[in-house]
Parts: C-alpha cells; sequence; structure tokens
C-alpha cells in the first residue's frame, strides 16, 4: 500500500502523518506569505483578482527573503500566464535565483519546454535586470541531467525560499505522479528523472518529494473545474475552515508541503467553489 511506503521516510512521516487538527488553519490574512507555521491558507480568486493575489504573495515572500538570493522552483501549464502580475509590482529581480520544479527532455525552444512557456510570459517581458535562470542541460543523458540539476540547487542554497507548484487532475503536480515509483518510493535524491511519465513528453526531470517538501514555503494554483474532485480528497472543511483531510491521501499534491508542514492554496472558483 502507498502508506508505509511513504512512511519510510522520516521527513514525510512528520511532516504528513500528524493528524491535520494540529496544523493551525489560518483564514484569509490581509497580507499574504503572513501564514502562521504550519497553516493552510486557501484563496479563491479569479481573473486579474487571481493575477494579482498570486502576484502579491510572491513579492511579499521574496522581498521578504532577507538572503542575498531568492531561490525559487516555478511550473509550466497556466502558472507563467498567472505569474505575469509580478511585472507590474517592484521586484528585485535580479537576487532571483529561478528553477524548474519539473521539466521536460526538449529542446528549450520547444512548446513542452516549461523553461519556454516561462521565457515567453514572464522572462522576456521583465525590464531592466533579469533573474538568474536555471535551465536543464538537455545535451545531457536524463539521468546526468536530473544530477546536474540537483547540483545546481544545491551550490546555490540547498533549499527553495519558494516553491509555486500546479496539481493536475489526476493530483500529480511537478513530474510525481500518484501511481509511479518515483513517488511511492522516494530514496532521498534531490532531482530524479522520469523516463515513462504518464503525460508526455515521456522523458523528463523533476525535483524529488523531500526535495520539495524542504521548502521553506509552498504554494499550488490550480484552476479549472477538472482539479475539484481531487481538491474535495486532499482539503476538508474544519469548524468552518479549509484544512487538510486526515489521513493525507495518496496525492502527491496533497503531501508536498513546506518544510513546517504548511501550504497556500491559490484557486479560481471553478476549481474551488465546491469545496
Amino acid at each position: 500500500s502507498l502508506r508505509p511506503q511513504l512512511e519510510h521516510s522520516s521527513h514525510l512521516h512528520a511532516v504528513a502523518a500528524t493528524p491535520a487538527t494540529k496544523m493551525p488553519s489560518v483564514a484569509n490574512l490581509s497580507l499574504p506569505g503572513t501564514a502562521l507555521p504550519g497553516a493552510v491558507t486557501v484563496t479563491i480568486a479569479d481573473g486579474d483578482a487571481l493575477k494579482k493575489q498570486i502576484a502579491q504573495y510572491v513579492a511579499t515572500i521574496a522581498k521578504a527573503c532577507t538572503k542575498d538570493r531568492f531561490v525559487v522552483a516555478l511550473s509550466g501549464g497556466s502558472m507563467p500566464k498567472l505569474l505575469t502580475g509580478l511585472l507590474d509590482l517592484d521586484v528585485d529581480w535580479s537576487k532571483w535565483d529561478v528553477f524548474f520544479a519539473d521539466e521536460r527532455c526538449v529542446p528549450l525552444v520547444s512548446n513542452d519546454s516549461n523553461y519556454k512557456a516561462c521565457e515567453d510570459h514572464l522572462f522576456s517581458k521583465i525590464k531592466g535586470e533579469k533573474p538568474t535562470i536555471h535551465t536543464l542541460d538537455t545535451s545531457l543523458s536524463p539521468a546526468q541531467a536530473a544530477e546536474k540539476y540537483g547540483d545546481e540547487l544545491n551550490s546555490v542554497g540547498r533549499r527553495f525560499d519558494l516553491c509555486l507548484l500546479g496539481m493536475g487532475p489526476d493530483g500529480h503536480t511537478a513530474s510525481l505522479f500518484p501511481e509511479h515509483d518515483l513517488f511511492r518510493k522516494p530514496d532521498g535524491s534531490v532531482a530524479r528523472c522520469i523516463l515513462d511519465s504518464p503525460k508526455p513528453p515521456s522523458e523528463r526531470v523533476t525535483f524529488t518529494l523531500s526535495t520539495l517538501q524542504n521548502s521553506v514555503r509552498v504554494c499550488f494554483v490550480a484552476t479549472g473545474d477538472s482539479k475539484t474532485p481531487v481538491l474535495k480528497e486532499i482539503l476538508a472543511r474544519k469548524e468552518g475552515k479549509l484544512d487538510y483531510a486526515y489521513p493525507v491521501p495518496p496525492y502527491p499534491a496533497a503531501w508536498v508541503r513546506s518544510a513546517d508542514g504548511g501550504a497556500q492554496w491559490f484557486l479560481d472558483s471553478a476549481a474551488g467553489g465546491g469545496l
């Protein structure tokens, strides 16, 4: 079964096997990014309002980061378009080290590349100094590229200050899929390759569950009603507030939480209206 295999990891056990009622819930906060340790915060908005809330959340965390560098993981899908609200804010892009939570083993100019999606919608529109962008070395084999990508993260700070993730209708996040051994049997690697992704392209590199869980903050963005059934299993209403359901369901998106056990969820009304 999934749970005994997952709980072989002491970190997973500490984060995810504690009843969710012990994780404080925080209702809508006036300032994004100020949730209590271990808190689950769910924000539901649409259109430009959703973009603005996500941008304010990310910008607040980046500004509050007291280190010289702000190490962040971005995702593909709808995320690049939703991050364009950052272009309207005062952001010191020069301190950003950008990685991709997962990347497809395709040329960087391919429309399947998460880097290209972020470049087209966000990076290319930044005026002034750009962030440092860490791309996958697609000249290497997937396994070699994964090892090199993990080494790059270790060289700039060993953990993410913020991990921005999406979620598929099956509950996958990054390239961690519910039925795949990469999720079910974590091995402590920083990044791993996957050669048989259930979604094409089949060859990818992803940061692992333990790496994502070591992030200072984790934020999910999920839009569309195809996400609602899984969201209803991941999140539960307790005393009028949304919190993580317990027992934890076997979806990667339910297990990826920050090092203190918390997460921020941004949903549109199509995805979260039925919660």
